[in-house]
């Protein structure tokens, strides 16, 4: 890691490794959480007091974010 700090030119090969595991885990990740949330709440399995709503609609918010960097 310290001689990754010493060369300015390899900030940009780790960037791209951030924005790929990003693009690939993160994403398909906060899909499926928001899928089973949705599920348990029409299925009422779960109240939505239970799900913490703010942590819910920062994750949407969040998906929105990376699947547009990850388009464009």
């Amino acid at each position: 890691m310290i001689r990754m700090l010493d060369y300015s030119d390899t900030w940009e090969q780790v960037v791209k490794h951030i924005m790929v595991l990003g693009g690939v885990v993160a994403a398909p990740l906060n899909i499926i959480t928001i899928l089973l949330t949705a599920i348990l709440l029409l299925a009422r399995k779960v109240q939505w007091a239970n799900v913490h709503p703010y942590i819910f609609i920062l994750n949407v918010i969040i998906l929105l974010l990376q699947l547009e960097l990850f388009i464009s």
